[in-house]
């Protein structure tokens, strides 16, 4: 697959514009995203999304598929799918290998990839030769390309890392805003500690028990996760050793986050940075952002700042990102509806306000700053995040993009080996070159099996 190893400056990439209002159309070539009547050629259809309860409560999900009705005439009805719990098949993937008709489903361009290899979904190049639509041009290296170099998902954002600060605990700390400009890891754990106060229950780190953050630093250090022709791990490099004893270390010996014992009795859940008020820093995913402006749900007497993810010392600047894609299934019996209204989906759901990145690649810097002061900073207001702060947080055009999770043969599973290996160490059960040596066989076993 092609990975989220580009800068972000693609984002920012001047192209032949196309008018968003009229659904951007390609150059001589109406766009399935047109809006005038005679370029609705699947007006009155209707298309099934695959989506879980929860997600059709949001309004963005509500407020996405009235778009769609809006630009193109498509009506969309919501398949629901229970969510998929960690160690649980996932229920899409069961409904759709049973035939169960869906028209679009949504994922990220790692969760697709699992649909692909389950032969689920539908290539979707000659989909766009029949609408005349480039979606190369449109979204560049952000689409959805696996082993066979067909594209099979348009991307509609990227979920880019941040770090989260919570401004009240700087001031009573006594201590200035992080400038954006040089965040390094080196003066995160510095500021950690300067924001730690265990008499107060404070904690100058909050991160998660996700699969990534075991080795995000070693992907911000060059490690690839598999050798060159992908038949085997590379756990055996030195910098993965070294993102899990630097990672455990935050919490076990540095003290400025929960250790691991404590973070795996459940004591601070997910939500804690922004719930409890404790946490000075986290460093996590974009979507964390959704999360700030509904402060009825998520109530706070303290304003947020943003800034990037931190790299470590010597590297270039980078930060982590996931892309969100929309996909057509095998089992759709109107594939040209449904590609026309996931690009419509992928083209403009930034545009509804809930902080979404575009993952689009033709949009000027001039539309960019637009789309910061009209969607975003309204959105934010509360937490007062300005432009130029968005900017650099989220739109740096010099900072390297990685992708945030393993991709590739057996990644779902070597990610579980990960989580399962890496807690042991964390928690002082396994010796770090045990843990290391166990992730290694059991990542080289699961590649062997399902490569064979």
């Amino acid at each position: 697959m092609k990975l989220l190893n580009r800068s972000i400056a693609a984002v920012m990439a001047a192209a032949s514009l196309c008018t968003m209002a009229a659904g951007c159309t390609e150059k001589n070539a109406p766009s399935p995203t047109a809006a005038t009547n005679s370029e609705k050629p699947y007006e009155g259809v209707t298309l099934h999304y695959a989506v879980s309860e929860s997600a059709t409560q949001g309004g963005e999900t509500q407020e996405l598929i009235e778009l769609v009705r809006e630009k193109t005439g498509i009506n969309i009805e919501f398949t629901i799918v229970p969510n998929t719990n960690a160690g649980e098949v996932d229920k899409a993937l069961v409904s759709l290998m049973a035939g169960d008709e869906l028209d679009i489903l949504y994922g990220t361009d790692s969760k697709l990839k699992s649909y692909y290899s389950a032969g689920v979904l539908t290539p979707l190049d000659e989909l766009a030769v029949n609408a005349n639509y480039n979606m190369e041009e449109k979204f560049g290296d952000n689409l959805a390309i696996y082993s066979d170099d067909r594209v099979y998902g348009l991307p509609a954002f990227s979920d880019i890392w941040l770090t989260y600060y919570n401004k009240k605990l700087f001031d009573e700390a006594g201590l200035e805003y992080p400038s954006a400009d040089g965040w390094t890891w080196e003066k995160y754990v510095e500021t950690a500690k300067k924001l730690t106060d265990a008499s107060k229950g404070i904690y100058g780190s909050f991160m998660l028990d996700y699969d990534n953050y075991n080795y995000m630093y070693a992907f911000q250090k060059g490690f690839k996760a598999y050798n060159e022709d992908q038949t085997k791990s590379n756990f055996s490099d030195p910098l993965f050793k070294e993102s899990l004893e630097w990672f455990y270390g935050l919490g076990n010996k540095d003290k400025i986050q929960p250790d691991s014992i404590t973070y795996a009795s459940g004591t601070y859940p997910w939500n804690s940075f922004v719930a409890g008020g404790k946490m000075g820093m986290f460093v996590c995913g974009g979507w964390v952002a959704s999360m700030l402006p509904d402060l009825e749900k998520y109530p706070r007497d303290w304003q947020c700042g943003i800034l990037p993810m931190p790299y470590p010392e010597g590297q270039e600047p980078s930060t982590l990102a996931v892309t969100g894609c929309y996909a057509v299934p095998t089992t759709s019996k109107n594939k040209d509806a449904a590609f026309a209204a996931i690009a419509c989906m992928a083209e403009n759901q930034y545009t509804l306000g809930y902080g979404r990145i575009p993952a689009r690649v033709d949009l000027s810097d001039e539309e960019i700053t637009n789309y910061i002061s009209e969607k975003l900073v309204p959105t934010f207001a509360n937490d007062a995040i300005t432009v130029e702060e968005f900017k650099k947080a989220w739109f740096d055009p010099d900072r390297k993009v990685i992708a945030e999770k393993i991709i590739g043969p057996a990644d779902t599973t070597i990610n579980q080996i990960i989580i399962e290996e890496a807690q042991l160490y964390g928690a002082g059960s396994k010796p770090i070159d045990e843990a290391v040596s166990s992730i290694t066989s059991r990542a080289d076993t699961a590649i062997a099996e399902e490569t064979k």
